[in-house]
């Protein structure tokens, strides 16, 4: 796994991101955040590319809202131009752009996404459809080798069919990389611990947030980690947002939560931060004992799981130049996603 580290030199506190998923060791240009040393912590992060969050103007709140009033849960992306050979430029342009952005806009407002596998957290949205594409790709390459002796690229994928039901007013949740460290509670011993106003911690973080020289009430004696997912990797890493005191076993740690839109959605007390954040030797580089595939994290592991060892994922029709005709569908605005996505009204 990555590592960060903030690294002080006369004036200036510099945030910085070593990933170890291709290169160990080598720091990511993406991720370097120098700040004055007596700024707090959030100001590495009140500014930079972000790729996690959607905006949604009135336009696109209204499109969403037809959505669900019309009970779309079926759409489409296309690629109509593609010739032969495109095959693995649109899965890639689907897979890291396309579908992402789709999800993260169906995620407004509601609390899962239910796509084969439960989306809980928008964060945990690019994981999963790269686990997913790269399995489809797996499936779509052997069938067409055994079956007519061809590579990938012989062939043409024009369209991917995406069904998704929203679900609300469940719980907020973690990440699954946060939900699979956390499983097991990691409880730490809190009796020096003061109770804290979550009230006050959620008004005074509202009115402290964004703002260059904000200014966080004394008398709250808490230390606040954020999320922040590097441009480059993906990696979803927590990082520390506000330190108060650096006695972190008798400190009361939040992390804050936003949504898909980065509004605020409240905060989760974290038990045991040190363990929180620490890499564990199980974390990676986990075997599955059914299928002997090897995966670089133990999240990826779980997503594999989910998919039953690939075996959820199927290619449902393959046939030569045919294709499926829609008339009662409307057309998402290209202007909104990467590319052509139609949703399909059910029949009634």
């Amino acid at each position: 796994m990555s590592r960060f580290s903030f690294e002080t030199t006369s004036n200036v506190r510099t945030f910085r991101h070593q990933p170890s998923i291709h290169h160990p060791h080598v720091e990511c240009a993406s991720c370097h955040s120098p700040v004055e040393a007596n700024e707090p912590y959030s100001h590495h992060w009140l500014s930079g590319e972000d790729a996690q969050h959607t905006k949604l103007d009135l336009e696109k709140k209204l499109l969403l809202r037809q959505i669900e009033k019309e009970r779309i849960e079926t759409f489409m992306i296309c690629d109509e131009t593609q010739q032969y050979g495109g095959v693995e430029e649109f899965l890639l342009q689907a897979g890291t752009q396309a579908l992402p952005q789709l999800l993260r806009f169906l995620k407004y407002k509601a609390s899962e996404l239910v796509v084969t596998m439960g989306f809980y957290h928008f964060l945990d949205i690019e994981a999963t459809i790269d686990m997913v594409i790269g399995r489809l790709a797996q499936k779509i390459c052997s069938y067409m080798y055994m079956a007519e002796g061809v590579m990938l690229d012989d062939c043409a994928i024009r369209r991917i069919k995406l069904t998704v039901k929203r679900l609300n007013n469940g719980p907020e949740v973690l990440p699954l990389q946060y939900r699979i460290k956390n499983s097991g509670g990691f409880k730490a011993k809190d009796n020096n611990k003061k109770p804290v106003n979550l009230s006050l911690l959620n008004e005074s973080y509202l009115n402290y947030h964004g703002k260059r020289f904000g200014k966080f009430p004394d008398s709250l004696q808490v230390n606040l980690y954020c999320f922040h997912v590097c441009p480059e990797t993906k990696e979803l890493i927590a990082v520390p947002y506000l330190i108060r005191s650096e006695d972190v076993k008798n400190t009361p740690t939040f992390l804050i939560q936003n949504d898909v839109t980065g509004k605020f959605r409240g905060m989760y007390e974290v038990r045991n931060i040190r363990r929180f954040l620490r890499t564990e030797p199980n974390d990676r580089f986990v075997e599955c004992t059914v299928c002997m595939g090897v995966f670089a994290s133990r999240m990826h592991f779980v997503l594999h799981k989910q998919m039953d060892c690939g075996n959820e994922v199927e290619v449902l029709q393959m046939d030569g130049e045919s294709f499926e005709t829609y008339e009662n569908c409307i057309t998402l605005p290209k202007e909104f996603f990467k590319l052509d996505f139609i949703g399909i009204r059910p029949n009634y």
